[in-house]
């Protein structure tokens, strides 16, 4: 009775087996050390690019003079529209109130960080932002004013005209997740932003 033969590769997949052993050709992937049983299991790509730590948590504050949240909002959706660099709203930024100035706010890498105050000071022209963002140990402060980006400047001097839930979420003693649900700009229709805008404006 023949048994059946394994399947063989395709021509693809010997194709990459090929050019990933080219490309460690040399490295001492698993060292000298190492005994017959792990030397007879092949890294893989995985067991090199993959399995790390998760990255680092980041967060983002971007705080404004708006006093509503519902129109700052509005008025970040519409700043979505009006840049021509394909900036966009970063996935997770949500929109909160607070006494001096509604906030958006993100657990953001930098660059994420960035395009959200860029964003979110192309909608307010004239009233400039403050982008506060922190990764670990490294904390810093950034201007904003019509889309465009301004000066750095220190954490410690910027924070103490602002609400103290800034500072709260700057020292890690508040996160996203202590605020509530907020507001998403970005599942907002055009014409909601532009009542949510003008509601903010009667309250005022």
């Amino acid at each position: 009775m023949s048994t059946a033969e394994p399947p063989r590769p395709s021509d693809g997949d010997d194709d990459i087996d090929a050019e990933f052993a080219r490309l460690t050709q040399g490295l001492d992937l698993g060292g000298e050390a190492e005994d017959a049983a792990e030397e007879s299991a092949p890294f893989t790509v995985e067991d090199i690019i993959g399995g790390g730590d998760d990255e680092e948590p980041a967060i983002a504050v971007v705080a404004t003079s708006v006093a509503s949240a519902k129109a700052l909002a509005g008025a970040i959706r519409l700043g979505r529209e009006a840049r021509t660099d394909g900036a966009d709203i970063p996935a997770g930024a949500r929109v909160h109130d607070t006494g001096m100035g509604a906030i958006a706010v993100g657990a953001l890498q930098e660059d994420a960080a960035h395009e959200l105050a860029a964003v979110t000071s192309t909608a307010l022209q004239r009233n400039g932002v403050v982008l506060f963002w922190r990764k670990g140990d490294r904390m810093t402060a950034t201007r904003y004013k019509a889309g465009d980006r301004g000066d750095d400047v220190s954490p410690a001097i910027v924070m103490g005209a602002m609400d103290e839930v800034v500072e709260q979420l700057m020292l890690g003693a508040a996160d996203v997740a202590t605020l509530g649900e907020g507001y998403d700009p970005a599942v907002l229709t055009r014409d909601e932003a532009l009542a949510w805008i003008a509601k903010g404006r009667k309250g005022r």
